[in-house]
């Protein structure tokens, strides 16, 4: 590990603990403790340290755990990223299903994938080559094919029958989550095989 992994590392803590915050205000949920958000600018940096640490201790198992960790780490920084933009729309327009609600899933989906594509060429991958169009174009396909996995797990969770008493923010953050998950594995084996081989 070296000094720029650290740096990284903390960066995308602080980042991540100030995108919390619009997607905790959303949920409506512990608003009690809101005066203690400042608390996640120490815990949100020293997680990602501490997942470093341990990525560099199972790097001498193999390789891809380094390299994951840090795909981990970007990940967590652009779900956040993609969540914090789309929840602080929500909460401001009060939105929470429709198509409205599919364009702001779009807008914070292109806004993460922008910042996904920089950290992930040069910090998570290591591609130090300058920027070719036909690999950005491979990496917003392999995206845009996630952003469609998402977009369409939060469409069929917002618009369906809630069987349990949740909010329409909740609904919408099962949904988000829902497609979060599909696009992430998506995503790696795209990204892997496709756009930063090597």
């Amino acid at each position: 590990m070296i000094k720029k992994d650290i740096f990284f590392a903390l960066i995308i803590g602080i980042v991540s603990a100030l995108l919390i915050w619009p997607l905790w205000l959303n949920l409506g949920i512990f608003l009690n403790y809101w005066s203690f958000r400042f608390v996640l600018l120490i815990i949100c940096p020293l997680g990602a340290i501490l997942v470093l640490l341990i990525a560099q201790w199972l790097k001498k198992i193999n390789n891809i755990f380094w390299q994951f960790a840090k795909y981990g780490l970007v990940g967590v920084l652009n779900t956040l990223l993609d969540f914090g933009i789309l929840n602080l729309l929500s909460y401001l327009t009060k939105i929470y299903q429709g198509g409205w609600l599919i364009f702001f899933n779009f807008f914070a989906f292109f806004i993460a994938n922008i910042n996904s594509y920089f950290w992930n060429k040069y910090w998570t991958f290591g591609k130090e080559d300058k920027g070719k169009t036909q690999e950005f174009t491979k990496f917003f396909v392999v995206s845009l094919i996630g952003y469609g996995l998402n977009s369409l797990a939060l469409w069929a969770v917002t618009t369906s029958s809630p069987m349990f008493d949740l909010s329409v923010a909740q609904w919408e953050n099962i949904g988000k989550l829902l497609g979060t998950i599909l696009s992430l594995i998506w995503n790696f084996i795209g990204y892997k095989i496709f756009v930063f081989k090597k």
